[in-house]
């Protein structure tokens, strides 16, 4: 237990201390893959238990002694199946190890599978809209009993056993430096927990490669469990010192602080957690670590490698300016370049290689020669004369 302990501290000391972070790598929940793409997530989180809340919201100590920790590993997969949709399978394998009245049980294996699809709304400038459907379902099973004396002290449950599904709506603000990420849902919990509103708002501030956040996430019980108004008529399970699971018309908020860090396609991420305040849960800490890995899939600039063949001028770059914002090419007017019209410029390579650099349009043409002012700037690459300028 000592042990677990340490690396529960270790883990909050990175999130809140910890100077990488993720930025432009950094999804949120209504940025979708591109098709074709891949992202594949995993994650490792622990909870500590430093007290409770009982079925009115009074928070309550635990007895002399008692402990409850759990941990979660968790994996997904998701897969970009076109440009507005979405589709993530998930797992997670938890153990939980809890000591009350002086006894102690500990459990653990696999906990659910999952799947989540989601679509995403035509872009607004930086506002990024999404709605999303889940369900997850526990590849375990809970007993009942008819009274506490009969719940086995050697025994304790994995979580709330059974099925979950849900709806999201996803929200996200797309700004340089800052962004800004939502999410407000209603789901269905497993173990006939009453239904309830799930919401989640967050701030990131970002750098390239960085980004610092911190954000709150919470549930709102829509108070419709059957043994609300009688919580000590519903049959026990075996959930230890915590109150976590087998809740009545639960409630959480949860703020959060984090950083994740971005190594071309990988991402690695701490985050520090607290519950501060809930109805029928737990009060405590949780530290989390993530490693994730995104493929590009189909690109603007892949699409525009692939229509190669659509270029109606090719040519080379001659001269950039001091500032890098305007380059001169050996095309103009004797090969039907006009002013306005637009332009690709790539760095190429003996063997076929072909890089998107940045684009921009013909701001001043000649009879040989045209003067080309860059627009947007794709890779971080210095465009040097004999790159290669595609006019379409």
């Amino acid at each position: 237990m000592k042990c677990m302990h340490k690396i529960f501290l270790s883990l909050l000391c990175l999130s809140a201390f910890s100077s990488n972070a993720m930025a432009a790598a950094h999804r949120g929940g209504a940025e979708l893959l591109n098709a074709k793409a891949y992202s594949v997530n995993s994650s490792a989180s622990m909870f500590q238990t430093t007290s409770y809340y009982d079925y009115e919201g009074v928070e309550q100590e635990m007895a002399d002694g008692d402990e409850y920790q759990m941990i979660n590993v968790d994996f997904s997969v998701s897969y970009g199946l076109s440009r507005n949709l979405e589709v993530t399978g998930m797992g997670r394998f938890r153990s939980v190890t809890s000591t009350a009245n002086n006894v102690s049980a500990s459990n653990s294996g696999p906990e659910s599978l999952g799947v989540e699809i989601k679509y995403g709304f035509p872009q607004m400038e930086k506002s990024r809209w999404a709605i999303g459907a889940h369900y997850r379902q526990t590849l375990y099973s809970n007993a009942s009993y008819d009274a506490t004396v009969q719940v086995p002290t050697e025994e304790i449950i994995l979580g709330d056993a059974g099925s979950e599904y849900g709806v999201d709506v996803y929200y996200t603000y797309v700004g340089n430096p800052f962004k800004i990420d939502a999410k407000f849902g209603y789901s269905s919990p497993a173990n006939n927990l009453s239904a309830e509103l799930n919401y989640k708002l967050e701030g990131m501030y970002t750098f390239s490669k960085l980004g610092l956040f911190a954000g709150v996430e919470g549930i709102y019980s829509l108070k419709k469990d059957e043994f609300g108004d009688t919580p000590l008529l519903k049959p026990p399970q075996s959930v230890g010192a915590s109150r976590l699971f087998h809740s009545i018309n639960r409630e959480v908020i949860a703020p959060y602080v984090g950083a994740n860090y971005a190594f071309s396609k990988f991402i690695i991420g701490v985050r520090g957690q607290t519950i501060v305040k809930g109805v029928s849960t737990d009060r405590g800490n949780a530290g989390m670590l993530t490693v994730g890995w995104n493929s590009d899939g189909v690109t603007a600039e892949s699409v525009k490698i692939d229509a190669f063949k659509e270029y109606h001028v090719d040519g080379s770059v001659l001269k950039v300016s001091a500032r890098g914002n305007f380059i001169r090419i050996d095309q103009g007017l004797s090969t039907d370049v006009e002013k306005g019209m637009k332009f690709d410029i790539y760095q190429t390579d003996y063997f076929g290689g072909n890089v998107l650099v940045a684009s921009g349009v013909a701001y001043d043409v000649g009879a040989d020669w045209s003067v080309i002012k860059l627009l947007k700037k794709y890779k971080e690459i210095e465009i040097k004369p004999g790159f290669a300028a595609r006019g379409y």
